[in-house]
């Protein structure tokens, strides 16, 4: 009797900690996990530049507004954060495909899509996106995660000046 007590109060005791473990693992690697930072070889306006006529360029997609954020930052009250532009795209193909079925319209919370340009207080031109990959991951087997997975190969193409390619981690 005392065995089995033993066992189990040892299989508890392992799950617990496994949990402890998992959780510790995802909060050090969801940083680089969800979000993706690329440095850029080119200033500020000519990667804004670059990115824009790319997305322009890659079929069906278009740009549908750039925000300046440090404008928009200063305009209401807040600090001076440096340059930071945000471009927001899209392809209308995919996105009526996502949005026409009502159990995937909660997906419009990330439409249109972003890349940030921000220049970094060392001077380095960085930019900044959410990670497609492990988007289409987390659908996976789903409409929405074949879409994504079109996405991510469309992204990476618009991002090829930078070799740039979406991974786990």
């Amino acid at each position: 009797m005392i065995d089995k007590k033993n066992i189990l109060v040892g299989l508890i005791l392992g799950f617990v900690m496994s949990l402890f473990v998992l959780g510790f693992a995802l909060k050090v690697a969801a940083p680089t996990m969800f979000f993706k930072e690329v440095s850029v070889p080119y200033d500020f306006d000519k990667t804004v530049r670059v990115i824009k006529t790319r997305i322009n360029k890659q079929e069906g997609w278009h740009v549908t507004d750039v925000i300046d954020q440090q404008k928009e930052v200063l305009n209401n009250g807040g600090q001076d954060v440096g340059k930071v532009k945000i471009i927001k795209f899209c392809n209308g193909k995919l996105s009526g495909v996502m949005l026409g079925d009502d159990g995937s319209k909660f997906m419009a919370a990330k439409m249109p899509l972003s890349i940030a340009v921000y220049e970094k207080s060392d001077g380095r031109v960085t930019i900044g996106l959410m990670n497609g990959y492990i988007m289409a991951r987390l659908f996976a087997g789903t409409r929405e995660g074949e879409i994504m997975e079109e996405v991510v190969k469309d992204i990476e193409e618009i991002l090829g000046f930078l070799h740039f390619r979406f991974t786990m981690f």
